[in-house]
């Protein structure tokens, strides 16, 4: 197929479709995506390579993570997964540096060896799949927009159908509308970590286990999937991450005749059908709590304003559960394009309970200082990006605006331990989108530049593939006792000891993410750790791709 006239052909389909991005007036059309290979320049957060401020060395960085990504942590189930290298020795790894350091897509065809007796795949698991699902729909969005090259706004557009089937699949395993797999596993590939799948009723019919627990393993429900086990429970973190991928992946679909289609309606559905599960008043009196395929709550259910973790707190206002409750709603409600879906966004959560405000009032449980739990900042940071972009009631916009300068990214109340500080590529850039004010429909202006510049210095920073878990050791324990450490770039840190949550070593001051200890996802892990990794596991590097492309495709003037 000769791709540039295909795509030219696309682009003039796509000239039927209005779009707010493309100079659709009362009385015109918009001219549509430019045909591949035509290298129209855009202004985004992150700028292309047809823009002032390209960085072409990060763009070649994104590129080696991109193909490792999908060439083998993505190869089981179309989604992100760690892995774990059979042979860790330098003669096992050199493989993947090899195939890092080429621009092949295929490892097999690269080094000519087989992948699945070298690596051993891990769950895919709903947080870590869904942004890695939102990268490969931005990834493509951003190449498709600017007129890219033509196979590789090909390759983008078929590595997002296949994670978009894995999407499906999370929804479609459990059989029960409304609910979704926590996690994934493909058994005819190498795998681990996982446990015996159990049934979901014993021979009375009663749910197993009998007390509900935070995962359990169970085989296909649905009959179409029998190769594959998934893990239920959803929680919340999980959640969030599965509608990241809802909303990024309706939105590069909009007005995309190559995105429509039967898979496309499918999601849509799923999101509609978990959206609406989540309106429902259930027993406790409350909405917002997550259901399972058993019948009952999943173990981390609650994304009620009314709780504070598991238990319910009448008149709580926790605007932590808010801001979740509204991102995750309105991403839904913007896949789903449900009329039902979208009145209980408008009417329930933002005027009749004020939802935006509460999170203006106070994000209670997120900075918790130094014994923080980074995972809930990841939560209330994916939230907040999901609920600016995809909320356009009038009255949540200065709300959640605020509440991002005020009470997120730097929470007036405390001096220091703060977003803006961390070295968090994901809260800086969010914080960099929600402060301009781009929206799906719009986009930004007056970016605040410093918060943007510090997220694009850690990517900078960022390992480069192969991403390998390995231990990092920047203190010694004369240093420790000390409490004064230099780090292995020479950079001088006061040490706190053992406070950090889980009784970790941490430091004052943030660590550089050039000597880091590893992660599978920075953005939910303690940048104030100095020492920590290992394991012989290959990263996937989906919190790097996440940041670079919702960067590269988010539309400011």
């Amino acid at each position: 197929m000769d791709l540039r006239r295909s795509t030219a052909a696309i682009g003039c389909t796509w000239a039927l479709v209005c779009s707010p991005f493309w100079g659709c007036g009362e009385d015109e059309v918009t001219p549509g995506p430019p045909p591949c290979g035509s290298y129209t320049s855009l202004k985004t957060l992150i700028p292309g390579p047809r823009q002032a401020g390209h960085d072409a060395l990060l763009a070649a960085k994104a590129r080696r993570h991109d193909r490792m990504f999908h060439a083998v942590n993505a190869r089981a189930t179309g989604l992100n997964a760690d892995v774990r290298l059979v042979d860790s020795s330098t003669p096992g790894r050199d493989l993947f540096r090899a195939f890092a350091a080429s621009d092949d897509w295929d490892f097999e065809a690269n080094t000519g060896r087989p992948l699945e007796p070298l690596v051993v795949w891990q769950k895919s698991a709903g947080l870590y799949a869904g942004v890695g699902v939102a990268a490969d729909a931005f990834r493509y969005g951003a190449l498709r927009d600017a007129g890219e090259d033509c196979q590789e706004v090909e390759r983008a557009r078929a590595q997002l159908l296949r994670s978009m089937n894995g999407l499906e699949l999370a929804s479609a395993i459990p059989a029960t509308p409304g609910v979704t797999a926590r996690s994934l596993v493909n058994l005819d590939f190498p795998h681990e970590g996982h446990g015996e799948p159990t049934p979901l009723f014993d021979a009375n019919g009663d749910p197993l286990p009998a007390e509900k627990n935070n995962g359990e393993w169970r085989n296909d429900l649905s009959g179409a999937h029998p190769n594959y086990i998934w893990e239920d429970s959803l929680s919340r973190d999980m959640l969030v991450g599965w509608a990241m991928a809802y909303g990024a992946v309706a939105e590069v679909a909009d007005g995309d005749p190559t995105l429509q289609g039967n898979l496309l309606d499918r999601l849509r559905g799923h999101a509609a059908d978990i959206g609406r599960a989540l309106s429902l008043v259930r027993e406790s009196g409350f909405d917002l709590e997550i259901p399972d395929a058993d019948g009952r709550l999943t173990f981390h259910a609650y994304l009620n304003e009314n709780t504070i973790d598991r238990i319910y707190l009448p008149g709580a206002n926790n605007g932590f559960n808010a801001v979740m409750a509204l991102g995750i709603i309105a991403a839904l409600a913007h896949a789903s394009q449900d009329p039902a879906l979208a009145s209980y966004r408008d009417q329930e959560l933002v005027e009749a309970r004020n939802l935006p405000k509460m999170v203006d009032d106070d994000l209670l449980i997120v900075s918790l200082g130094v014994g923080a739990n980074f995972s809930n900042f990841n939560m209330a940071f994916t939230g907040m990006f999901l609920a600016n972009r995809y909320l356009t009631h009038d009255r949540a916009d200065g709300f959640l605006v605020h509440a991002l300068d005020h009470e997120l990214y730097q929470k007036d109340e405390i001096d220091g331990r703060e977003p803006n500080e961390m070295g968090q590529s994901f809260f800086d850039l969010i914080y960099a989108a929600g402060r301009s004010g781009a929206r799906f429909d719009r986009p930004g202006r007056e970016v605040p530049t410093d918060a943007l510049e510090r997220g694009l210095n850690t990517l900078r920073e960022y390992s480069d593939s192969p991403y390998f878990n390995d231990p990092v050791t920047n203190c010694d324990a004369a240093e420790i006792a000390a409490k004064r450490c230099t780090l292995r770039d020479g950079t001088l840190v006061d040490l706190l000891g053992d406070e950090g949550r889980g009784d970790k070593l941490v430091a004052v001051q943030p660590i550089p993410m050039r000597v880091r200890p590893p992660s599978n996802y920075h953005w939910r892990s303690n940048p104030y750790i100095p020492n920590d990794g290992g394991g012989g596991t290959l990263l996937p590097a989906v919190d790097f791709r996440v940041v670079y492309w919702m960067g590269r495709y988010l539309r400011v003037e």
